[in-house]
């Protein structure tokens, strides 16, 4: 810049002032407050740009909370409703019961059970030992039956063996005795014989009467021999047949010992499997032990239908959408009153998301609500939805068309209150408000 246009400028500086100083003082107040205005308006002018460039807001936010659906867990009738709508519950407080008669008798008859499994199961316990006890028993009598029949066996074959060495011996006496017999018969036919032969002579006189009676003598002796071998042969053949007979009376009692000895070795069997029945014991105590089980569990199941028919708040909060009335009959799922928890409201705000760049959970925010002008609720940024609203919408948008146009997104950013800024629960699920978060 010349030195000529600076003394132009100061010439002009010079005129408007003289001119100012000429004019009348309304006119300078009134030049004065035009200015001041225009100052002002630059000056806030700045402060909003300011303020703006390090918050965001958005109208697209409203409050939500917990809110618990009330329903039935078993079907039946409303005997009592003790809480009105928008009453405020506490934790644990009960709001209806049904009618418990039915559940009450179900619990009866379910303790009932329990108490005949349980006594199924002592009886089924108590026998395990019992039939263990007896089957060891009958195991051991039919084990020392086998070997008392085992040796009886033993003996009768023994006594057989020897009655047939005696039918031995005495048939080989009846041969000595027949040998006898022959040979007394020889000596007879021999000794008669000659006394035949004698007693000629003697009528002839050719021999003294003294050889007649030695022969005759010799005769009765041969006589007489004879037939004590025949009655040893007699009896020698007698002692035969009582022993044979002896013989079969002992091969009798053989077959009969073999029979007990087989008869004994089947109940030792028959015994040794009643020891299935132990494990058939057993098996009857693990049934009964289910059936226990089964009983306890219909027990615990008919004690809880009967707790569900006393219906509590599951928090503190109030009471909204009642549709129950006493002596209606409901149904299990059927909706009938709603607890919306108070003490736990948060703002879902629907920022867009080219507003989200610097966003951070944590940062502090401003809540102003339509229902209550004026009045700021302080926030924090507690999270940001992974994903867009349109994303998690029943029917989310399908782009890959020809004639896509590109729209600006919104991503709701959940805003958690400060401590006691609803201690008066003045904030309801629903309610449009206007969050604004500090940004830097």
């Amino acid at each position: 810049m010349t030195d000529l246009d600076q003394e132009g400028i100061s010439r002009r500086l010079r005129a408007r002032f003289v001119t100012y100083q000429e004019a009348p003082p309304r006119h300078r107040l009134a030049v004065l407050a035009v200015a001041a205005a225009v100052a002002l308006s630059l000056a806030y002018g700045v402060y909003v740009w300011y303020y703006w460039r390090h918050h965001i807001s958005t109208e697209d936010a409203f409050i939500s909370a917990h809110i618990a659906p009330m329903s039935a867990r078993v079907p039946g009738t409303v005997s009592e409703v003790l809480v009105n709508d928008n009453q405020d519950v506490k934790a644990d407080q009960v709001l209806l019961r049904l009618d418990p008669r039915d559940y009450e008798v179900a619990v009866a008859q379910a303790r009932a059970a329990v108490a005949s499994a349980k006594g199924d199961l002592e009886s089924a316990v108590a026998n395990v030992p019992l039939t263990e006890d007896s089957t060891r028993s009958l195991v051991q009598q039919a084990d020392a039956a086998l070997g008392a029949s085992q040796h009886g066996s033993e003996m009768a074959t023994h006594d057989l063996d020897e009655r047939r060495g005696q039918i031995a011996a005495k048939q080989a006496a009846v041969a000595a005795a027949d040998a006898a017999v022959r040979s007394a018969q020889a000596d007879y036919d021999r000794s008669k014989a000659d006394r035949d032969r004698i007693a000629e002579l003697v009528k002839n006189g050719l021999v003294a009467q003294q050889d007649m009676d030695h022969a005759e003598a010799t005769y009765r002796t041969a006589e007489a021999t004879r037939d004590a071998a025949r009655k040893r042969l007699d009896q020698a053949r007698s002692e035969v047949a009582q022993a044979e007979a002896s013989l079969r009376t002992q091969q009798a009692a053989v077959a009969q010992s073999v029979r007990r000895v087989d008869e004994s070795r089947a109940s030792l069997e028959n015994a040794r499997s009643q020891r299935q029945q132990v494990r058939l014991r057993q098996t009857q105590v693990e049934a009964a032990q289910g059936r226990l089980s089964q009983a306890l569990a219909n027990l615990q199941q008919a004690e809880l239908n009967l707790v569900y028919c006393t219906i509590r708040a599951p928090m503190p909060g109030r009471v909204g959408r009642r549709s129950v009335e006493p002596g209606q009959v409901v149904t299990v799922g059927q909706a009938l009153l709603t607890v919306v928890d108070l003490d736990d409201v948060w703002v879902v705000a629907n920022y867009k998301e080219t507003e989200l760049t610097h966003v951070r959970p944590g940062q502090s925010a401003t809540v102003t609500v339509d229902t209550y002008p004026g009045k700021m609720f302080k926030a924090r940024v507690d999270s940001i939805q992974a994903g867009s609203g349109a994303v998690f919408s029943l029917l989310p948008p399908e782009n890959a068309t020809g004639n896509f146009v590109k729209v600006v997104q919104r991503v709701p950013v959940k805003l958690v209150f400060e401590p006691g800024e609803n201690s008066e629960h003045l904030l309801v699920p629903g309610m449009s408000v206007v969050p604004v978060i500090a940004i830097r």
